[in-house]
């Protein structure tokens, strides 16, 4: 099984490569280890054992997924750290599981193997960290109104005085949903996003 490493530190790469080439010498080798995807040249692998946060300026771990699997690469992450909407939004772009740096040496085995065989490595971690990751934010009547009725195609000005309101309050409510859905890593910038997160939630069109 060749694996690539992808990390910020130096020293988690180390004893990365460490671990596995002296738990696994007949079974896992790994082809390439760097801090970032910039480095990554044209290796080919079975698994990319990806850092979910690569530091300060790196890009969000789903283009980074994104890139990799568009690249043909398996991915699995790995974090020390459980960032639920973070881990959720690598999934969604594409990667096959995560596992924390503090699991031991045949969990890690196990996950690579999976990922590598191109199946999703489901743990109890994960299960865990998203059963804690919210699906849908908490939005308030108002907020509610103003995202179907805008995500539906009509006009700020239009939206404003459906709801008898002023536009600008009606931008206002709209900012508090892009907000909101941003922060549990679903993207709801343009109309066309809000158009998708309104109908995945049943929102733009409301049982009467």
């Amino acid at each position: 099984m060749r694996v690539i490493i992808i990390d910020d530190h130096e020293l988690v790469r180390e004893g990365l490569v460490s671990l596995i080439t002296h738990h696994f010498p007949d079974h896992v080798s790994v082809v390439f280890s760097g801090e970032n995807l910039e480095s990554l040249g044209n290796d080919k692998c079975d698994v990319v054992l990806l850092d979910v946060d690569l530091g300060p300026g790196s890009n969000p771990v789903e283009a980074n997924v994104s890139d990799l699997v568009a690249a043909k690469h398996n991915v699995l992450l790995i974090s020390s750290s459980e960032d639920s909407i973070a881990i959720r939004r690598g999934l969604r772009a594409g990667a096959l599981g995560f596992i924390p740096k503090r699991v031991g040496t045949e969990i890690l085995f196990s996950a690579l193997e999976t990922v590598a065989a191109g199946e999703m490595f489901l743990s109890v971690d994960l299960a865990s960290i998203l059963s804690n990751a919210p699906d849908r934010p908490e939005l308030s009547p108002r907020e509610t109104d103003a995202l179907r009725l805008y995500a539906a195609g009509l006009t700020l000005v239009a939206v404003a005085h459906r709801m008898e309101i002023s536009p600008h309050t009606a931008k206002e409510y709209l900012d508090r949903v892009r907000r909101k859905y941003e922060l549990i890593g679903r993207s709801a910038r343009t109309r066309t996003e809000l158009y998708v997160v309104a109908s995945d939630d049943g929102i733009l069109f409301p049982e009467s």
